[in-house]
């Protein structure tokens, strides 16, 4: 490839990067916006509809974060700088620390939400499953957006949900909306796209 081809196509390709970086400021510009929303770490999200944050219901006390988010049956917990973008053993020894009861892994796939590639596990915290309290069942899903890794955990549901694949469907749908609503409030789309663009060159240069 000339090296006059690849000049063009570089500055092409940080025109695109740019309008598509800027479209959500664009949008968010035009729009307004009255979605309430939770800040963790150096991002945020949006709450579901008809869902509430666990401060505003007085269950503080069984999220796993500062501020969780509740239907008052399960409760979404959100995490962003996860050390990985996948749930392998790392992801597993703090999933552990945060179960005093213990930790089961009962079951780990791939799936895609809204395009992006999540890691997902069920789990069980078996302390749990007694002969008084059945709400036992848990799920994580592990994922990259915007230049940082997430983890956001669903618990606590009984094993005729865990069973139950229209609850399970809706859950993925829910986590799926939820990841669309999620932002890095670090990330600039263009200098992640100009990043890219610059470690991609060498490849070109040895084609």
């Amino acid at each position: 490839m000339q090296k006059r081809d690849i000049f063009m196509s570089i500055v092409i390709a940080i025109i695109i990067i740019f309008f598509v970086a800027n479209m959500g400021a664009i949008n968010n510009f035009l729009s307004v916006h009255t979605d309430k929303t939770i800040e963790f770490g150096h991002s945020n999200i949006v709450v579901p509809e008809a869902w509430n944050t666990t401060d505003e219901v007085n269950l503080s006390s069984q999220a796993k974060t500062d501020n969780g988010i509740t239907n008052n049956y399960t409760i979404i917990d959100v995490w962003d700088d996860w050390p990985e973008s996948s749930i392998t053993d790392i992801s597993n020894a703090k999933f552990a620390s945060m179960e005093s009861g213990g930790f089961k892994v009962l079951k780990k796939e791939n799936i895609d939400l809204g395009g992006i590639n999540v890691s997902k596990q069920y789990y069980s915290n078996p302390s749990r499953d007694n002969d008084y309290q059945w709400d036992h069942v848990g799920v994580n899903y592990v994922f990259p957006k915007e230049d940082t890794n997430y983890s956001i955990e669903v618990h606590y549901f009984t094993t005729y949900d865990y069973n139950n694949k229209t609850y399970t469907k809706e859950l993925d749908d829910r986590i799926e909306d939820m990841i669309g609503n999620i932002h890095n409030k670090e990330y600039n789309g263009f200098f992640s796209g100009i990043n890219k663009i610059y470690n991609y060159i060498p490849k070109l240069i040895f084609l």
